[in-house]
């Protein structure tokens, strides 16, 4: 094998377009889950605060723990994948993460959940509106990162690839 065909084999992009960059591109089709994930975290945990503040009175926890919660399950989730779910041979192809994608899913899990704080903070806090209009938004949110999910596995499966371009020939 040349040099320079070394190199392409080891260069991998930032944004894996190819089912062979899924887990080792910083970015694939699993990020908008991995985001989702931070949003449906975030929400989950916000009815501590939501429910005690209906409840009993002041909320318990400031949001920026909520917020740390999430990224401290998003580690530990990656922890899980990369070990537990990997020797179960539940991991997409049977392989782990890289250490570039794993530190950026466990990012994108702390940017979902950032954004539903700044939707929290705009719903709640700016507008004075009542916790059911932050949990319907960022219900609306969830399901947009849910359906960005599967269209990103659409593009990337080399199976719906095949299937489109043999679609293709078959109507032209």
């Amino acid at each position: 094998m040349s040099e320079t065909e070394s190199e392409k084999k080891h260069y991998v992009p930032f944004i894996g377009l190819l089912e062979d960059y899924v887990g080792r591109s910083p970015w694939d089709y699993y990020s908008w889950g991995h985001i989702a994930f931070g949003i449906g975290a975030f929400s989950l945990l916000s009815l501590i605060n939501t429910l005690s503040e209906l409840l009993i009175g002041p909320a318990p926890l400031p949001w920026y723990v909520i917020l740390l919660f999430v990224l401290g399950v998003a580690v530990i989730w990656e922890i899980i994948e990369n070990t537990i779910l990997w020797r179960l041979g539940l991991k997409y192809e049977n392989r782990k993460d890289t250490f570039i994608n794993a530190f950026f899913d466990i990012l994108f899990v702390g940017i979902g959940g950032m954004a539903t704080w700044l939707l929290k903070w705009i719903i709640l806090d700016v507008m004075l509106e009542r916790g059911r209009w932050f949990y319907v938004s960022a219900l609306s949110v969830f399901l947009l990162a849910i359906i960005a999910y599967f269209i990103g596995f659409y593009i990337t499966n080399e199976k719906t690839k095949n299937s489109r371009k043999e679609l293709g020939k078959a109507i032209s």
